[in-house]
């Protein structure tokens, strides 16, 4: 692509083969100069401005490479991170579900458990049911059973009272009878020897009659 400068060189060649012109005097040869000069400065400005440009550009292309590859490092990376993520994301939902599934065999089982002890309560409380109704019916036949003893010790300590009355009387008359006896006895004993005498009595006499 043509510069500024090598546009504005090849233009003069052009006219000067195309055109004649007349000879021009010294003055106007001078401010022709000055003009080209002054032309030539400006196409110079411009063209240095459009390197300046150029260059700039060159800079923001460059600078935009450098950072599109870094937006594909980055890039890269974040394609790496996501896939860590990504992994970790799995490997996490794996743990998750195992996590869940130990959790749900561990409610289940503190279920089981929890109904278990609910039905060994239930049987413990009908066992506790059952010995307090035998305790009840135990302490009813104890009760019947002592107020059974009680009559039948009622009844005992008035026969033993009758009894011991019966007893006292009996003593009495066996007292009463003993004296009688002893009476008896003494009066025997009495009538014995004086049977005694009669007979020693009869005996005595009897020989004296055998003798007369």
């Amino acid at each position: 692509m043509p510069t500024d400068v090598e546009s504005w060189t090849s233009e003069p060649v052009e006219s000067t083969q195309t055109e004649v012109r007349p000879e021009p005097d010294a003055h106007t040869e001078t401010a022709d100069v000055r003009q080209q000069m002054l032309a030539l400065k400006r196409k110079l400005e411009d063209a240095a401005a459009d390197v300046a440009r150029v260059q700039n550009t060159v800079a923001s292309v460059e600078k935009l490479e450098q950072l599109l590859k870094q937006g594909r490092t980055h890039l890269q990376d974040l394609r790496g991170r996501l896939q860590e993520m990504s992994a970790d994301r799995d490997r996490l939902k794996t743990e998750i579900d195992d996590h869940q599934i130990a959790h749900q065999r561990a409610v289940e089982r503190l279920q089981e458990q929890i109904d278990e002890a609910a039905k060994q309560a239930f049987l413990q409380k009908t066992r506790a049911e059952q010995l307090v109704l035998q305790l009840e019916e135990r302490e009813a036949s104890y009760q019947q059973f002592a107020d059974e003893r009680a009559d039948e010790r009622a009844t005992f300590e008035r026969v033993i009272s009758e009894a011991t009355a019966n007893q006292r009387e009996m003593v009495q008359e066996l007292d009463e009878n003993r004296q009688q006896v002893e009476t008896l006895r003494e009066a025997a004993m009495r009538a014995q020897s004086l049977a005694r005498q009669i007979m020693r009595a009869h005996e005595e006499t009897v020989p004296d009659k055998k003798d007369s």
